[in-house]
């Protein structure tokens, strides 16, 4: 759980801080580098004024003792004159002063002629000082002492600096948090964008290219989810429209023998005609729930799947047993061809035979008396191919795409009955997905369709 006070917990707030401590740092940096250039040049300067001044004042005080008379020496020193100066006499006795020199030094002990030097008085305040002696036969000592400006203005003593530094902190920050917030301003549209993206506005998109550069990749990525979203929606859509579909035509048939059925009494062989006809229906209503229920396992990969070694001819044989009476009967003849005679892969038997099965009695149900439906396997690298190809009446290209959706028929209006209900190809793609495979159709108006189902070859593909 964070720390940090709820403000601070946004980007914006986090930004800010951040940006808060880079000038703190920037403005340290820059003041400590003021310092070490400025200080040395005025601590010159100021040195060079106490010498000067110094020297001077013990030039006039040497005049004035070697005139006829006493000297005056207050004379010499005005009161409105800057920094401190005394005039001590051979004993070391204070002979005139101005501003209090000796309440802040009482004794600088330092000697006549050398270089200043930084010392600090009574009150706390740094001075630079220096002491020259006087010519002539009596020599006075005269002392200045002149406040070290490089400190009252560089130092943290001068406050200004720092009060214009805070000040200047806090103008940055505020600065700072409202340029974060114009900066994310793009973020927080999108959020808002997104946020307002329902079942009812799905068809709404992000306009990537008005977003900044570093969020155009995020808005491009949205957008495709949506796209995703959308085809999912519609696919549902379409299926739940094909359900009502599928169930409205047999209960309207149940429902009006029903209604014929209780509009006056009849013999009891009528009604038992009414109710295996309602039971009829009913059995395919089953067998359609049915149908679903095991596309809807296959597809959530919720059904259990009993991998084993399986020879794929053998298995098309037995195909073409169980359907060669039936194909027989409608006069179409049903081969299978396999080049090597053994082929092997790893799968659910029950499920690819029922793949197969689906794929046979499409064709049959498609080709006319005197065609032919075939059977064929064969091997391509790590690949098994089980095609099924007949010579019925073909699908128009348009129509290709769709033959794996759910209760897709080329002729709907034909295709109603005969237990026909547009599952057996979702089926079979759901069933070759669910063994790492795929499938894929083939079709010629008036020649023909032929169906390829690939799946991976087992280690014992090729024997015989």
């Amino acid at each position: 759980m964070s720390v940090l006070p709820r403000a601070f917990r946004s980007i914006a707030g986090r930004l800010t801080i951040l940006f808060i401590f880079t000038s703190v740092a920037t403005l340290l940096a820059k003041a400590v580098f003021t310092y070490l250039t400025l200080a040395p040049v005025l601590s010159a300067q100021e040195e060079q004024y106490v010498i000067a001044r110094a020297e001077y004042l013990a030039l006039k005080v040497g005049m004035a003792v070697g005139a006829v008379g006493p000297p005056s020496l207050p004379a010499l020193l005005p009161a409105d004159a800057p920094g401190l100066v005394r005039i001590l006499g051979g004993d070391a006795k204070v002979l005139a002063e101005i501003h209090d020199m000796s309440a802040e030094f009482p004794d600088l002990g330092m000697a006549s002629g050398g270089r200043p030097v930084l010392v600090r008085g009574r009150s706390g305040r740094q001075y630079w000082a220096v002491s020259r002696a006087s010519g002539g036969d009596a020599p006075m000592i005269v002392q200045v002492a002149s406040e070290a400006s490089e400190f009252r203005l560089l130092a943290p003593t001068g406050g200004r600096l720092w009060v214009a530094s805070l000040v200047a902190l806090i103008l940055s920050g505020i600065a700072g948090y409202h340029i974060v917030r114009h900066g994310i301003r793009p973020l927080q549209n999108l959020a808002e964008t997104v946020r307002a993206v329902g079942g009812a506005t799905l068809g709404r998109r992000i306009e990537a290219g008005s977003l900044p550069q570093e969020l155009r990749p995020l808005g491009v990525s949205f957008n495709a989810m949506l796209d995703r979203l959308q085809v999912s929606f519609d696919r549902v859509a379409q299926v739940t429209d094909d359900i009502a579909h599928e169930l409205r035509t047999p209960l309207g048939v149940m429902t009006s023998q029903i209604d014929v059925a209780l509009t006056a009494e009849r013999p009891a062989g009528e009604y038992r005609e009414v109710l295996e006809s309602v039971r009829e229906e009913l059995t395919a209503l089953s067998d359609m729930v049915q149908r679903l229920l095991f596309l809807s396992r296959v597809e959530n990969q919720s059904v259990t799947v009993n991998r084993e070694a399986l020879d794929v001819v053998a298995e098309l044989e037995a195909v073409r047993e169980f359907y060669d009476p039936l194909a027989s009967e409608a006069g179409i003849s049903l081969t299978v061809a396999a080049s090597p005679s053994r082929l092997d892969t790893l799968g659910d038997r029950v499920l690819l035979r029922r793949a197969v099965i689906n794929l046979v009695a499409n064709a049959v149900r498609y080709t006319p008396p005197g065609g032919r439906i075939a059977m064929e396997a064969g091997r391509d690298g790590d690949v098994v191919r089980i095609t099924v190809s007949d010579t019925g009446c073909g699908i128009p290209s348009t129509d290709v795409p769709r033959l794996f959706d759910r209760f897709f028929r080329v002729d709907r209006a034909r295709e109603t009955g005969g237990g026909h209900m547009g599952l057996g190809l979702a089926i079979v793609k759901a069933i070759a997905e669910l063994h790492g495979g795929s499938v894929t159709v083939e079709s010629e108006v008036g020649r023909g369709t032929r169906v390829t189902l690939a799946l991976r070859a087992g280690h014992g593909s090729g024997a015989g």
